[in-house]
C-alpha cells in the first residue's frame, strides 16, 4: 500500500534534502545581510590543510585523529620563518581550540606566545568568537531541519573542519552514535585537506554511498562551508540510513513514512495563519 508513495518520495530524496538546506541557508543569509561586512578581509596564503608535511592532525594506527605535538611546533618554527596568515591562522584556531598549551613545555609556550604576538596574527587569536560568529547561522538551519526529519534516520552534521579533533558543532538524529565535540573520521580528514587545496567555493559531493562498522549502507551528502576571510571552514553533512529501506523490511519503511509526514502543532502558527486568512478576506 505505501510502496508507490515510497518510491515517489525516495526518488525525490537526494535533490529535495540538498535543496531544503541551500534555501534555507539562502533565505537566512538574505535576511541577516546588514550584518555582514561590505569588504571583509581576505588573508593570504594557503590553508594549514594544504600543507601535508606540517598539518599536526594525524590519524593513528585505528583511524583514531589526535593532535601531533612535535609537528604543531615544528609549524610554529615554520610560520615564524615563513610568515602565512591563512595557514597561521588555522594553527592559532587550532591551538586554541584545544587547550595545546598545555601539551608545550615552557620554551615552547614562548615560541606559540611570540606567534600570537606578531602582528599579522593578534587579530587571529580568539578561537571561539570566531566559531561561534562563523556557526551562529548553519547552527540554526542544522537543528531546525535535522528536527523536521526527527525519527527518519535523516542525520545532518555541522563540522568545523578548521579544528577535525572537535569537528561535530550541531547534530541533529544522530545514526552513527556521534555526539557534539566528537572529532570527524579520518575520511572527514581526507574531504578537509582535498577541499582546501581548491580554496574557493566549490561543489557539493551528493548522494554517495557510505558503510558504517557496523555494516549498514549510508547516503551521504557533503555541503563545505566557506568564509571570505578563512576559506573553508565547515562541513553540512546528510547522512542517510538505508539499510533498512527496502521491500524486505517493510515495517521500516512504513515507520520512515510515518515519522517523514508527521507533524507538530504550533498554536502560535496556526494564530498567524488565521491572522492572514481574516486580513485577506477584508481586502
Amino acid at each position: 500500500m505505501h510502496k508507490p508513495i515510497w518510491n515517489i518520495i525516495w526518488r525525490a530524496l537526494p535533490t529535495l534534502l540538498p535543496a531544503i538546506l541551500l534555501t534555507g541557508v539562502t533565505i537566512y543569509v538574505l535576511n541577516n545581510r546588514q550584518e555582514i561586512a561590505p569588504q571583509p578581509v581576505v588573508l593570504p596564503g594557503k590553508p594549514l590543510a594544504t600543507f601535508a608535511d606540517l598539518y599536526p592532525v594525524r590519524a593513528d594506527a585505528n583511524g583514531r585523529l589526535f593532535l601531533d605535538k612535535e609537528l604543531f611546533v615544528q609549524t610554529i618554527h615554520a610560520l615564524k620563518a615563513s610568515p602565512s596568515p591563512k595557514a597561521a591562522s588555522d594553527l592559532i584556531y587550532l591551538g586554541q581550540s584545544n587547550n595545546v598549551l598545555l601539551e608545550l613545555s615552557d620554551s615552547e609556550k614562548q615560541l606559540y606566545k611570540e606567534l600570537i604576538s606578531m602582528p599579522a596574527y593578534t587579530a587571529l587569536s580568539d578561537a571561539d568568537k570566531q566559531r561561534d560568529k562563523n556557526f551562529q547561522v548553519y547552527r540554526d538551519i542544522v537543528n531546525g531541519i535535522g528536527q523536521t526529519f526527527s525519527g527518519t534516520g535523516i542525520e545532518i552534521v555541522l563540522h568545523d573542519t578548521r579544528n577535525p579533533l572537535k569537528s561535530v558543532v550541531a547534530i541533529q538524529n544522530p545514526i552513527s552514535g556521534r555526539r557534539l565535540g566528537d572529532a570527524t573520521t579520518n575520511f572527514g580528514l581526507e574531504l578537509i585537506k582535498n577541499y582546501s587545496i581548491v580554496d574557493k567555493v566549490s561543489s557539493s559531493y551528493v548522494s554517495y554511498d557510505l558503510q558504517l562498522h557496523d555494516g549498514r549502507r549510508i547516503k551521504s551528502t557533503t555541503i563545505p562551508l566557506f568564509d571570505d576571510t578563512y576559506g573553508l571552514i565547515g562541513f553540512i553533512c546528510l547522512n542517510i540510513d538505508i539499510s533498512k529501506l527496502n521491500d524486505s523490511d517493510p515495517a521500516a519503511v512504513a515507520a520512515f513514512l510515518a515519522n517523514f509526514k508527521a507533524t507538530t502543532r504550533n498554536d502560535k502558527i496556526h494564530e498567524l495563519i488565521d491572522n492572514a486568512r481574516t486580513h485577506t478576506a477584508q481586502k
